[in-house]
């Protein structure tokens, strides 16, 4: 059974392991924690958000962070969400998602949560369009390398 429970720091290893390539890290992080490949010290600036570990039994499976965007507690914003390898295409993501979506709302007391997804990245759009999130119409563009990256904001409205 899929869980979500705080990140602890000896998470941090399995987690910096399922970043195995520079496609996955710019889908994960749209290089905001900088260069490929994902070191500690990168990893560790996402220690100023609400971290949270997806787990089955002890085993983690998943993480994201949920960060509050503009300093108004109505909304959340989801963000740095990655799934292990071989656990990717099994639920996993929705699952925890989904746990994050009632943390946001029932423990939290937030109206809206958002995310970011990278236009190309479409097993996170099916996965996020799956649970209920909506395009919001708003998008950003990452300049990474020279080369453009757009993301589309995607919004999960409580009701």
């Amino acid at each position: 059974m899929i869980r979500i429970r705080p990140y602890m720091n000896s998470d941090e290893e399995s987690i910096l392991s399922w970043c195995d390539s520079e496609d996955t890290f710019f889908k994960w992080t749209f290089g905001l924690l900088g260069e490929y490949p994902i070191t500690s010290a990168k990893f560790r600036k996402t220690g100023q958000y609400m971290q949270f570990t997806a787990i089955d039994g002890t085993e983690p499976v998943g993480y994201f962070i949920a960060r509050n965007p503009h300093g108004n507690l109505d909304e959340l914003r989801f963000g740095y969400g990655i799934v292990k390898p071989d656990r990717r295409n099994q639920g996993v993501g929705k699952t925890m998602l989904k746990a994050g979506l009632v943390y946001a709302f029932e423990v939290y007391g937030a109206d809206r949560v958002t995310l970011g997804v990278y236009e190309k990245n479409e097993n996170a759009i099916s996965c996020y369009r799956a649970i209920g999130f909506t395009e919001t119409g708003i998008t950003e563009t990452y300049q990474i390398d020279g080369e453009q990256y757009l993301v589309y904001e995607m919004e999960y409205r409580k009701g």
